[in-house]
């Protein structure tokens, strides 16, 4: 019976949730509601309800308490004991791997997995920017991205130190289990930076410095939402002066603090909304300019799978126009010499391929580096940048 019940709320809140909020934070107040409900039930219903949207668009038709038990059974490794009161056989099988368990579903004599297909799971495969893999990047939905950290210079020796069994990826991430207790380690944006590892990835983007090419002294993050990319490119070029803005005044406060922690003092703000308006000079005229633009999110939905549940593609053309607005103000009065990093965390198209060839087209901008940075491999989010230079 209680096994029932558990099943039943989950399929209640399913059935409830309507994705106009991120589903944490839909879950969040819905547990504040329902009191009754101690950690335990918490947890394990937003485990169902997660794996419930894990499967993406695949096997529609599969009434919700079946789509819940295939989450449960195709996202996790580890025996559950309600998967076990439902399901023994495939519960005695959850350890397998993905691939082999997906055969198991679609062989299952209950018929019930006969027309599922990986490709279903995000189905809009020829919107794809051309150097995604489309399977591989449905099959990252079935697990949750890891959390990853980027080591800040001068800390490298205290901070492996203090985690002798991490895994390190060179020259500065590492890749932790989520619930990794970082304050409990670590001083947050002073000895690490919790950053994708896609995200940190761009360093490799950046402007490199040698003794014919000096380190870009002006640094403008036009869409810096909290300034997890600045902090980067101080790290980078330490003695960089930043400019950060930002069309929402409450990020740039929590920026400002991220700020402060990191020990970043050479900077600027401003709060500007770049589809309207020509961004002032002082800006325009940096050396490098990083347009990390809003976008669908699409490389980041293993992260929440709810908005791939809830995507509707009319969303492209809107997210299409707007970056090609704020590209086109953010070029007008782009300096000489000057480097423009154009960025998403999207695998769309029309996001990323697109928008690059419209500033080839459109912008005195010769394009030297174009990148579909795969997170789907490594447990992280999937990103696409292009670094163009304006002649001197």
């Amino acid at each position: 019976m209680k096994f029932d019940n558990q099943l039943r709320h989950a399929t209640a809140i399913i059935d409830a949730y309507k994705g106009g909020m991120p589903l944490h934070a839909w879950l969040k107040s819905f547990f504040r509601d329902n009191k009754q409900m101690g950690s335990r039930d918490r947890k394990l219903l937003s485990t169902l309800v997660y794996s419930y949207y894990r499967l993406g668009h695949a096997v529609p038709a599969l009434p919700p308490e079946e789509r819940i038990l295939t989450g449960l059974f195709l996202c996790h490794s580890q025996p559950h004991e309600l998967l076990n009161y439902f399901r023994s056989d495939w519960n005695e099988k959850i350890a397998l791997p993905p691939e082999e368990k997906i055969i198991l579903f679609q062989q299952d004599p209950s018929g019930a997995g006969t027309d599922f297909q990986v490709g279903d799971i995000f189905p809009w495969k020829d919107q794809l920017s051309p150097g995604i893999d489309h399977r591989a990047f449905c099959l990252s939905f079935l697990h949750q991205p890891a959390l990853f950290l980027r080591i800040r210079p001068g800390h490298e020796q205290a901070v492996r130190e203090r985690l002798p069994n991490d895994e390190f990826i060179p020259p500065f991430t590492l890749r932790l289990p989520n619930g990794f207790n970082i304050e409990e380690y670590f001083t947050p944006d002073h000895e690490v930076v919790v950053q994708d590892y896609s995200s940190q990835r761009l360093a490799d983007i950046f402007p490199s410095i040698s003794p014919e090419s000096a380190p870009p002294a002006t640094f403008w993050d036009a869409c810096a939402a909290s300034g997890g990319k600045s902090i980067l490119a101080h790290d980078l070029y330490p003695d960089i002066r930043i400019t950060a803005s930002d069309i929402r005044d409450s990020i740039l406060h929590n920026l400002e603090g991220r700020f402060h922690a990191a020990g970043i003092k050479n900077y600027t703000v401003f709060t500007a909304d770049l589809t309207r308006e020509n961004p002032p000079s002082t800006a325009a005229t940096s050396d490098l300019i990083l347009a990390d633009v809003p976008c669908t999110g699409s490389g980041t939905w293993s992260r929440t799978p709810e908005e791939l549940y809830f995507f509707n593609p009319r969303q492209l053309t809107r997210y299409h126009e707007m970056q090609r607005q704020i590209v086109s103000n953010l070029v007008a009065n782009m300096a000489p010499g000057a480097w423009l990093i154009y960025s998403t965390c999207s695998v769309f198209k029309k996001e990323n391929e697109d928008i690059a060839a419209f500033l080839r087209e459109n912008a005195d901008l010769e394009q030297d580096k174009m990148e579909n940075i795969k997170g789907y491999d490594s447990q992280a989010d999937t990103m696409f940048a292009a670094r163009f230079h304006r002649a001197p």
